[in-house]
């Protein structure tokens, strides 16, 4: 019997485990959840798959189809017949190959919203445990100055500068909790959650931009070799110029006409590769003034908060030989906090620029939707 209840206590003991394990990963909450949840819950993928799903399925029937009347070659064979077995298959596999790039380009775009959306949360709340913290120091400084005040060691003027700073910065701190609801309301209605859903972690230790970047040509020379609309209009390209060569061994009755118009056509196609090229390069230069400029933004911020915390270290030394009051300590503690929330600002701009960077440098991000 002791066995027994020694056995149900165990088993007893690892559900409640289990079930707090679960509750916590529930109530954390880190960037690539935030973008599978979202990616899973959007109507506009959810809508573009099925339009892929059923030219999949039009794609094999077609495939059926060709394979019977290949059977029938022998008895039936025509040129027409035979033009027709070899390009109706490639017209329909060039456009769902092209269906397929977009739809990667859609799940791109989704993914990047859902990176902002987190970006903003994890902005927001830095800035409310920063502003917490800063407005708990700061209630206590007022408190010590108002006690001074009252025995005559503190001036008004002082014990109004402190009160100041306090309010200021419980106003900053309300001011970011409301950033943050509205941002965890967001990205709750992205992923479809309850939009009232809260999260007690919020995880950032895969967020880490790098210090460094790589050349504007060499992210547009990864570009051209990744991005969709580029292998799309090379894909339309190619099928021209196989429905071309297909078209003149048929002998068309108006030779000279059929020619010009199909030639016409592959010009056409050719400009548009040359254009979509161009459109790419224009695409990876704008982003890399944003990622430049996002990158060098944080190497000033990283700078800015070095130096105040130098100014508030130096600050507490100066306080603590009564060099400058209390209140002139408040305003360089004030200083460093708004430069360390500026740099982790700072910091997730670099990193989801460098992300933006990446998506642009395959698929891409933009997509074009019929």
């Amino acid at each position: 019997m002791k066995r027994i209840l020694a056995s149900i206590l165990l088993i007893t003991m690892m559900l409640a485990s289990t079930a707090h394990m679960a509750q916590a990963s529930e109530d954390t909450l880190d960037i690539e959840k935030t973008a599978i949840k979202t990616i899973e819950n959007s109507q506009v993928l959810e809508t573009y798959n099925k339009q892929v799903d059923l030219m999949r399925r039009n794609y094999a029937d077609t495939e059926g189809q060709m394979a019977q009347l290949r059977a029938l070659l022998p008895y039936f064979g025509s040129y027409d017949m035979v033009k027709s077995i070899i390009l109706t298959p490639q017209v329909l596999e060039n456009y769902l190959t092209q269906l397929n790039g977009n739809q990667v380009v859609i799940t791109n775009a989704v993914r990047l919203s859902a990176y902002s959306s987190y970006i903003d949360l994890l902005k927001a709340d830095y800035a409310v445990i920063t502003q917490e913290d800063l407005m708990s120091s700061l209630y206590e400084d007022y408190k010590k100055i108002r006690l001074q005040s009252e025995q005559g060691m503190a001036t008004e003027t002082e014990l109004k500068l402190a009160e100041i700073a306090y309010q200021q910065t419980r106003y900053n701190y309300l001011s970011a909790q409301n950033s943050k609801d509205s941002a965890a309301m967001t990205l709750n209605n992205m992923m479809g959650e309850g939009i009232a859903k809260k999260y007690s972690i919020l995880q950032d230790y895969n967020i880490i931009p790098s210090a460094e970047i790589q050349s504007l040509e060499e992210y547009t020379k990864q570009a051209l070799a990744s991005r969709v609309e580029i292998s799309t209009a090379q894909s339309n390209l190619e099928l021209l110029k196989e429905q071309y060569r297909y078209g003149l061994a048929g002998i068309p009755t108006d030779y000279e006409f059929y020619k010009q118009q199909q030639e016409y056509e592959i010009d056409k196609a050719q400009n548009e590769l040359e254009l979509a090229s161009i459109n790419v390069q224009q695409n990876i230069a704008e982003v890399y003034t944003g990622l430049e400029s996002s990158v060098k933004k944080m190497e000033a911020m990283r700078y800015l908060a070095e130096q105040a915390e130098s100014n508030y270290q130096a600050a507490q030394i100066r306080h603590e030989t009564s060099q400058i009051t209390l209140v002139e300590l408040n305003n360089a503690k004030i200083a460093k906090v708004q430069a360390d929330i500026n740099l982790k600002d700072a910091e997730l701009d670099a990193w989801l620029m460098q992300i933006t960077m990446d998506l642009a440098c395959g698929a891409g991000f933009q997509p074009k939707l019929n």
